[in-house]
């Protein structure tokens, strides 16, 4: 037993190994394991059933009986605790369950600290970082944080490999400039899917198109950005631009990815002229469609998937074009989020043409493009010294989806690099043919797994387009990496990741020292709505990560968002708050990483209660039935698990791509698969982290 012990609510004993499930470093090839599990044991973590709403009612009441157990679990301890952390769920609403359990353990220890989350000073409204402030006090000035614990206290993960961010000045100004727009999408965001899950990102480009910086955090979107904004330059172009002026578009076969990613492009002036521009995309709660959240698993064309718009001039000189606002608004089921979350992409913009602005006169506009050309060189270069160093050769690695969404047909993903001298062929060409249902990717939505390999190749370059100009991309037309209007493609999320995963292991075959077993290749993607018992509509969408892939020197880090997949998760009390759902369990899945001499890391647990009302749940997942392969004789990581548990007793198991109803009472429960194992496993020594 060690001196600190949380309690905490039950089902959220991993709270802290979770985190945010992000990575502090987007292009970290290899995330850390979470240091939590050190600094507290699982023995030291004791959860408690007792439960308040979003509105501090009580839901299960901290009884004798619990109260009974907890003292003792207490009493119990061969070495008592010198101090016991409680942070419970809502506790800021309604403190009366940490008031009781910390009384009943003071009764029960006179001479024990307690220290409960809501007497903080300025406690953090969200569970985790709420978590992690009320241990901060339990240990204080003996904390076992060291010098590098920020990574794992923000609940981030950098990478196991070091890969630092570029020492050049320019660079950096620039990384910390689209920063800024970063975090102002997520300050101004209204919907939860941007303000909390940071599905939205940040850009500052030439006025040619080529990417110039770009902030740290979601590689999915920050791939992807590039080809909208030179979709939007093919349409309109930089000279025929004016101050103040915004361009919209989400339009897959103009460089977007799919429909509720909306990308806007602002110009920067400067001397008379356009010197480059600021753009940002963010992921929309709903644009219409067939179904809430646009996200339809048996869309069978673009028109299912909601709202498509083309490059469109949406401000000029500063000014809104209301009509086209309110066309856009009026196909969501959410216009006033909708609207919000626009106002947010538009100040986001502002705030970044300003900062650019402020650099301009300072510096002047001949120096930034001096610089500017200066730093795509040194990345292009880096780039091309990375590849001369790795022997020339042809590598191909073949993956496969769970389906459509329409039929559980496997669909081929095929990757093959051809490596000569200084360059890099990509080809895709060997994909499956695009499917009927909505597994397919746009070429934009393709590229940002193109663009993820390219930075792993030299991530201690600045991430601008001068990594990708030794990278050539193959795609074959009418294929699921590239296809013909009018396909469905809202479901892309899992082929890209699937991509990233072939590339990197096809490249593992060039640099073997770099090689390691395969990431769980899973970002669930799950779309909640319904009418309330007043008639009042909701969505909420969340992004499920899963696991990390072990390697020659340690295990895959458990549930964390890998490769192309960054976003954060969203924190319980968000959840509540916002929607008539109940979370009751979050959790790491153990046993489901690979074995091996280095296990796999694990996935995730979560499971979503619905209170009141009835609706439906759109759920797109992968590796239902295809496991993260192991690597030098490890073991496959396993398999995904979604069900619906009815409020009668029957359960319903799912598949990848499924969207079903669901009543007051029922709890959808989803398990995201294990990654792959490293070596063979070693006979006679148990998984610390596996389910007995």
């Amino acid at each position: 037993m060690g001196e600190v012990v949380l309690v905490c609510n039950a089902g959220f004993e991993d709270v802290l190994t979770l985190g945010r499930q992000h990575r502090e470093d987007p292009w970290a090839l290899h995330p850390q394991p979470s240091p939590w599990p050190a600094w507290l044991p699982e023995a030291d973590r004791w959860g408690v059933p007792a439960r308040l709403d979003a509105q501090g009612r009580e839901v299960v009441a901290f009884d004798a009986a619990q109260e009974q157990a907890l003292l003792q679990r207490l009493s119990s301890c061969g070495q008592p605790p010198r101090v016991v952390a409680v942070c419970l769920l809502h506790a800021l609403r309604a403190p009366a369950h940490e008031r009781a359990v910390a009384q009943a353990l003071r009764r029960a220890s006179p001479g024990l600290r307690v220290v409960c989350s809501h007497e903080l000073a300025n406690p953090p409204a969200a569970e985790f970082e709420r978590t992690v402030a009320t241990l901060r006090e339990a240990w204080g000035g003996e904390a076992p944080f060291g010098p590098d614990a920020d990574a794992g206290a923000a609940g981030s993960r950098g990478a196991t490999v070091p890969g630092a961010a570029s020492t050049d000045s320019f660079a950096s100004e620039m990384e910390a400039l689209c920063d800024a727009m970063q975090a102002a999408l997520a300050r101004h965001a209204v919907s939860s899917i941007s303000a909390e899950a940071m599905d939205c990102v940040a850009a500052v480009f030439l006025p040619d198109g080529r990417l110039l910086a770009q902030a740290r955090s979601l590689p999915l979107l920050l791939g992807s950005i590039g080809p909208a904004v030179r979709g939007v330059l093919a349409a309109f172009g930089a000279p025929a631009m004016r101050e103040g002026d915004i361009f919209l578009s989400n339009d897959p076969w103009c460089g977007g990815t799919h429909l509720p990613d909306l990308t806007l492009v602002r110009p920067v002036w400067a001397q008379g002229r356009v010197c480059a521009l600021v753009a940002c995309m963010l992921h929309h709660q709903d644009v219409g469609g067939t179904t809430p959240g646009s996200v339809p698993t048996d869309a069978t064309c673009i028109q299912h998937e909601g709202l498509r718009i083309p490059p469109v001039q949406a401000w000029r000189a500063g000014v809104p074009d209301e009509a086209l606002l309110r066309l856009v608004c009026a196909n969501s089921r959410t216009p006033q989020a909708l609207r919000g979350d626009l106002a947010a992409q538009v100040q986001a913009l502002a705030e970044g043409e300003a900062a650019l602005q402020a650099w301009l006169q300072q510096q002047g506009v001949a120096a930034f493009e001096q610089a500017a050309e200066q730093a795509l060189a040194r990345s292009a270069e880096a780039t091309r010294s990375a590849l001369a160093a790795v022997p020339d050769g042809v590598w191909t690695v073949e993956d496969a989806l769970d389906g459509d969404g329409l039929t559980d047909a496997a669909v081929r993903v095929v990757v093959t690099l051809r490596k000569a001298g200084t360059g890099v062929q990509v080809d895709l060409r060997g994909c499956a043919d695009q499917t009927p249902g909505p597994v397919n990717a746009s070429r934009g939505a393709t590229w940002a797994a193109v663009c993820h390999f390219a930075r792993l190749l030299a991530p201690h370059a600045p991430a601008n387009d001068g990594c990708l100009a030794p990278v050539d991309l193959l795609t074959r037309p009418g294929s699921i990496v590239d296809p013909n209007w009018p396909a469905a493609l809202n479901a892309r999320t899992n082929l890209v990741k699937l991509l990233a995963n072939a590339l990197a292991a096809a490249w593992a075959q060039a640099d073997p020292a770099r090689a390691a077993a395969a990431h769980a290749g899973v970002a669930a993607v799950l779309s909640f709505s319904g009418t309330r018992q007043d008639g009042s509509a909701w969505v909420s969408t969340e992004i499920v990560a899963s696991a990390a892939g072990a390697t020659p020197w340690g295990p895959g880090a458990d549930a964390v968002a890998t490769d192309v997949g960054n976003t954060r998760n969203t924190p319980a009390e968000v959840v509540e708050a916002r929607t008539p759902m109940r979370l009751e369990r979050v959790a790491v899945r153990r046993g489901s990483g690979g074995a091996g001499t280095h296990r796999g890391g694990h996935g995730i647990v979560r499971a979503w209660r619905l209170l009141e009302g009835s609706g439906l749940v759109s759920y797109r997942g992968e590796r239902h039935r295809t496991a993260a392969p192991g690597a030098a004789g490890g073991e496959p990581g396993a398999c995904s698990r979604a069900r619906l548990e009815r409020r009668d007793g029957r359960i319903e198991y799912l598949p990848a791509k499924a969207r079903v109803a669901w009543e007051t009472g029922d709890l959808f429960i989803l398990e995201t698969a294990g990654a792959g194992g490293w070596g063979p496993p070693v006979p006679d020594c148990p998984d610390p982290g596996r389910d007995p």
